[in-house]
């Protein structure tokens, strides 16, 4: 008998995933003073000077004689940005760029020293029809536990067979919608059991949002989606305000980065 792998352990390969797949898509910018830059994408030219839009989304340049263009590009050939930034960039890359602090993401806390399953909230199987406990329980991390709300059908019926018609348009079929932590929140509740399906998934969920708030205005603030496998593990749980929503339907965030950065623990 197959037994299922640990939650944990599916948390922890579907962020590394992502992780490579975020560092497969940067984009390496070799100076001629031997140091480096990494970028979201190739740079632009302008009045001599190459604009560069980090990873952090600041905007900087440096002089395009600068660059060692032969380097840069056979780096790039294949799409890897490797690099990593190196002490010793040019004078006139501008103005540093201010240090933004990063968000602890699960990557994080698995690497810390002595952390472990304990800064994970307790997961165990549940069957998909046993409600939860009702009560608005906190993980570990201090979030609200969408796998222990009481599995209550969302009480506007209507709302129900929109969202369930829209997710099976989708092709996300294993989806159900119960009364989340708030009365305009409903709990979307999906089994995703590989990281292709965790990412369609949050990516439908999105444009499910936005999509029910333009049928039906004023009804629906946001979604609390709970990600689960299908021996019902948890894979992840996220608050999908609207903002967020636009931001993944319209592709200005990779729903691999919007996982690494939303995902509640």
């Amino acid at each position: 008998m197959r037994h299922p792998r640990p939650a944990i352990l599916f948390l922890a390969a579907l962020l590394a995933s992502a992780t490579l797949l975020l560092a497969a898509s940067a984009y390496t910018i070799f100076l001629k003073d031997g140091s480096s830059l990494v970028a979201r994408q190739k740079y632009t030219v302008q009045n001599g000077r190459a604009i560069i839009i980090l990873l952090n989304g600041t905007e900087t340049f440096v002089a395009l004689d600068k660059i060692d263009i032969p380097r840069t590009d056979a780096a790039n050939k294949g799409g890897y940005g490797t690099g990593v930034v190196i002490p010793g960039s040019p004078q006139d890359v501008g103005t540093p760029p201010a240090q933004i602090p990063r968000d602890q993401t699960l990557g994080d806390l698995i690497n810390k020293k002595g952390a472990g399953p304990r800064d994970v909230p307790t997961t165990t199987k549940r069957d998909k029809d046993t409600p939860g406990s009702g009560r608005l329980v906190k993980t570990k991390a201090g979030y609200n536990d969408f796998a222990a709300l009481a599995r209550r059908p969302y009480s506007h019926a209507d709302l129900t067979a929109a969202l369930q018609q829209f997710f099976r348009g989708q092709g996300v079929d294993d989806v159900e919608i119960f009364e989340g932590s708030a009365g305009d929140h409903p709990l979307v509740e999906i089994s995703a059991n590989s990281e292709g399906s965790v990412f369609k998934a949050l990516n439908s969920a999105a444009a499910g949002l936005l999509q029910i708030r333009d049928s039906f205005p004023g009804r629906v603030a946001a979604f609390d989606v709970l990600l689960t496998t299908q021996s019902r593990e948890r894979a992840g749980q996220f608050v999908l305000t609207p903002e967020m929503a636009s931001e993944l339907v319209t592709k200005k965030v990779e729903v691999t980065a919007f996982f690494v950065k939303n995902v509640q623990f």
